[in-house]
């Protein structure tokens, strides 16, 4: 089951590649992808300007954590880490971004899918640490992007 979120994460990963209008030249994109690391960058000392879609979809993965607490059984873990693929979905299928500002999203939603997994699939101890690591990751989304 690891292996199917993982591949499905990749699957996500890869088809927003093409996201947008499609009138982007080819050679716009080529430039645009050489840039692209696998660490979140700034765009020169300032944020990267994200669709509405995106900031909803942050938001909701924030407010799914919070209902998160000591008291939480497996099965509540289940349900955070399928509730959270879902708005990581949505982010997906509503991406019209494009360029660096495109990259650097990617880049930051890159780790999220393993957690996700861990969610579903892991013991308490594992459930725990990947929430530990969301919420995390999550306040950093207003570091980079706006």
């Amino acid at each position: 089951m690891k292996y199917v979120m993982i591949f499905t994460a990749l699957v996500f990963l890869t088809s927003c590649t093409d996201c947008g209008s499609g009138k982007q030249k080819a050679n716009e994109q080529e430039t645009s992808h050489q840039s692209h690391t696998s660490e979140v960058c700034l765009d020169n000392g300032k944020k990267w300007k994200v669709n509405f879609a995106t900031t909803k979809g942050i938001n909701n993965m924030k407010a799914r954590l919070e209902a998160i607490s000591e008291k939480s059984t497996l099965a509540d873990y289940r349900k955070l880490g399928e509730g959270l693929q879902t708005e990581f979905r949505h982010i997906f299928q509503r991406c019209d971004m494009t360029g660096e500002a495109h990259n650097q999203l990617h880049n930051y939603l890159q780790p999220m899918p393993a957690w996700f997994s861990d969610l579903k699939e892991g013991d308490m101890l594992r459930c725990r640490s990947a929430v530990v690591a969301l919420n995390s990751h999550l306040k950093r989304f207003d570091t980079y992007f706006r």
